[in-house]
């Protein structure tokens, strides 16, 4: 990848629209759109962030009327020059744009280079450079939030800080080895210890969020199983809000399950409404039972429907044991008809399961359930909303192998190691925590991360 070449790509959504984008980043950028735009002003005679209303032309044919805007390095989002060609939607004419462009000279922009180019000219640093694409694939405003305050660098000015305070040790350290005979201040043994442990506590602090960040980031599956005609498939309609499953009073109607993706308190909940489980002699109701099974061994959290208007039965107490080892919410369902199931006989029979009680039909007890999936998904993350939490396991990683370093450090002062083993493991820490934010990297990372970001990002 030759970054001097000028890089030419689509930056809107394929497919039909008012607008389409092209963007040009690189020493050529304005040149290249100069040969092709003709209006009342030139783009090479244009001011920085001027907006040109003209139209794109190639070899005397007219393309399309367009508005042009020119960005001059370094205040651009890749800190070159950057141009940016507003033309109509629709592929056909965005693409025939995008060819007359590279036909000029500029090449197919790799996917996320632009991005690549931003952090490379030190605009961004690498973790808000992979906010970028968080924040273009946020599913709920919860993730887009939480990916907005790494875009906007909250997580790399954690970072930077521990490092500081590392560096300070180092520079203690090394210090002391380098003037060891020298009256300089002597490295306090128990005290260096005492600040690499809150150092630790920190990072460690940091890693214990990334749960909730992967939550927030790529949300739950939350599988609704019970046996047959408990209103399973009204309960998921429920939830979306729209008749999207067939529901009939008759038992076995779901066959094969259905997922459907909703926003419940800004999480993205997978809603997998499943086959009725129950012994049967049909084939095509066992195999939707298999499937089931296969569900709940994939699911992040279950929703055991209960009839609330008849007893708990076997078939019932036979779906809580197949759900018994994950996490479950006990809906007991049609209490809008005479009780007989509430939420203490729930409790009582499925242990450690919370319970709400709801009607699906009347769509009355649905903010409970909601409110108690949303505690469900997050219960045992760290972090809290209003906090920045780690959202990538390359974080994880990176701030898990930080804290290992340094309680090979405090390991190494107290069994009275030469403090030169004890700068090496707080330079490896260093290096982790650099890894974050890129100051420590390789191409083979930043091939690894770019991979993952559209073409006109």
């Amino acid at each position: 990848m030759d970054t001097n070449d000028p890089i030419a790509a689509i930056s809107t959504p394929v497919g039909t629209g008012g607008i389409g984008i092209v963007r040009l980043s690189g020493p050529r950028a304005v040149e290249i759109a100069d040969a092709l735009f003709v209006g009342s002003v030139r783009p090479v005679q244009a001011l920085s962030r001027q907006l040109l209303y003209g139209k794109v032309i190639e070899d005397g044919e007219e393309i399309d009327e367009v508005l042009l805007s020119v960005m001059r390095a370094p205040h651009s989002y890749t800190t070159e020059d950057v141009v940016e060609i507003n033309g109509h939607g629709g592929m056909v004419a965005v693409r025939r744009v995008l060819d007359a462009v590279c036909r000029k000279g500029a090449r197919l922009a790799e996917p996320g280079e632009f991005t690549r180019r931003a952090f490379l000219g030190g605009r961004i640093d690498l973790a808000q450079a992979e906010a970028v694409t968080d924040v273009i694939r946020a599913q709920t405003e919860r993730s887009l939030r939480s990916a907005y305050r790494s875009m906007r660098g909250e997580l790399s000015e954690q970072i930077t800080a521990l490092r500081s305070r590392l560096l300070e040790e180092v520079a203690r350290i090394e210090l002391t080895l380098d003037f060891s005979d020298e009256e300089v201040p002597f490295v306090d043994p128990e005290e260096l210890k005492d600040r690499i442990a809150a150092i630790r506590e920190e990072i460690e602090r940091l890693s214990a969020t990334f749960q909730r960040g992967k939550i927030e980031r790529e949300g739950i599956r939350a599988a609704i199983v019970g046996k047959p005609n408990v209103g399973k498939s009204s309960l998921m309609n429920a939830l979306l809000a729209e008749e999207r499953v067939i529901v009939t009073p008759v038992a076995g109607t779901t066959r094969d399950s259905v997922e459907e993706r909703v926003d419940i308190e800004g999480l993205a909940v997978s809603l997998i409404d499943t086959a009725g489980i129950r012994e049967t002699a049909d084939i095509i109701e066992s195999a939707g039972k298999q499937r089931t099974e296969t569900e709940i061994e994939d699911a992040d959290l279950i929703l055991l429907v209960l009839d609330g208007s008849m007893k708990v039965d076997e078939e019932d107490r036979s779906v809580g044991r197949a759900t018994e080892r994950i996490k479950r919410i006990v809906v007991i369902n049609k209490c809008d008809l005479p009780r007989v199931a509430d939420r203490a006989v729930a409790e009582a029979i499925f242990p450690g399961a919370g319970a709400v009680e709801i009607s699906a039909k009347e769509r009355w007890g649905l903010a409970q359930l909601e409110a108690l999936i949303a505690d469900a998904a997050l219960d045992g993350t760290g972090g809290s909303s209003e906090g920045i939490v780690v959202q990538r396991l390359r974080h994880k990683i990176c701030l898990d192998r930080a804290s290992a370093a340094l309680r090979i450090a405090r390991k190494s002062i107290t069994e009275g190691l030469s403090y030169e083993y004890v700068a090496l493991d707080l330079r490896e820490s260093l290096d982790a925590l650099g890894e974050i934010v890129g100051e420590t990297t390789t191409e083979e990372i930043l091939n690894h991360i770019f991979s993952e970001f559209c073409i006109g990002k």
